[in-house]
């Protein structure tokens, strides 16, 4: 049975991954115009970035088909879509951070709070509850996936702030949400493919929630998650060396700071 969207839902959805993508796009400028980089290499990361994203993006939604795939008994099917969307992200995420002397730079140059707050963007979860109240989405992904991204969302901007102020404890707090948002979207792959309950209960049938395979939902996790996965691997990052620097260890100095004085 296919599922039923409201009309609304897909414009909600198109500006909150576009903004998303909008923003992260902005924040890397931002870096790459204060890290130690030679201007053809801060050009190259800005335009790379962008490109990536603004492809990314529309892959997302180009792939997003208009009924949800379903199989002979009209069960919903995972579309082998969501897997590639995800590795690929990871690989281009990591493989990025592990070649790329100007990627790290300029990573380094984004607070830490700046990449917390990114993720303010997953309120979007409640969608999620409200499609769950009219039917069109499973209570266990809608409860599960919807609250937790809300509870992530709200949190965002006040860990951000801790962080920014540099309030004691602020990086405990920041490491323990950071933790908390990868299980929750773990979680939520897991209750969107059926695979957790399927593990939960073998008994159970492996059934996805039809919705999130079509548009505009299929976004979400084609490219939403993806991001919000390799950002919180990047906050990790950024938590790490900044612990590190607080306890005093040596920091190459960048040639536009070695050349002061």
């Amino acid at each position: 049975m296919q599922p039923v969207i409201p009309a609304y839902v897909a414009p909600v959805v198109l500006v909150v991954m576009l903004g998303l993508a909008a923003y992260v796009a902005r924040t890397v400028a931002r870096a790459a115009t204060v890290a130690p980089l030679p201007d053809n290499s801060r050009r190259r990361v800005v335009i790379v970035a962008t490109l990536i994203l603004g492809a990314w993006l529309l892959a997302a939604i180009l792939r997003a088909p208009s009924t949800a795939p379903l199989d002979a008994s009209g069960r919903g099917v995972v579309p082998i879509a969501f897997a590639v969307f995800g590795i690929a992200s990871l690989v281009v995420a990591l493989g990025a951070l592990a070649l790329s002397d100007a990627w790290r730079r300029t990573l380094d140059a984004i607070p830490v709070e700046r990449l917390v707050l990114i993720q303010a963007f997953r309120v979007l979860g409640v969608i999620f509850v409200q499609l769950w109240t009219i039917g069109a989405l499973p209570k266990r992904f809608a409860l599960g996936a919807g609250l937790g991204d809300i509870a992530i969302g709200l949190a965002a901007p006040f860990v951000a702030f801790a962080l920014a102020r540099h309030l004691s404890g602020s990086r405990a707090l920041a490491l323990t949400w950071n933790t908390l948002g990868v299980l929750d979207l773990v979680a939520a792959v897991g209750l969107g493919t059926g695979f957790l309950v399927h593990l939960m209960a073998p008994a159970s049938p492996l059934e996805p929630a039809a919705a999130m395979t079509m548009f505009p939902l299929a976004i979400v996790p084609t490219f939403g998650v993806p991001l919000a996965i390799v950002l919180h691997l990047y906050t990790y990052r950024a938590l790490a060396r900044s612990t590190s620097v607080s306890r005093g260890d040596r920091v190459p100095l960048s040639p536009r700071t070695a050349t002061v004085g």
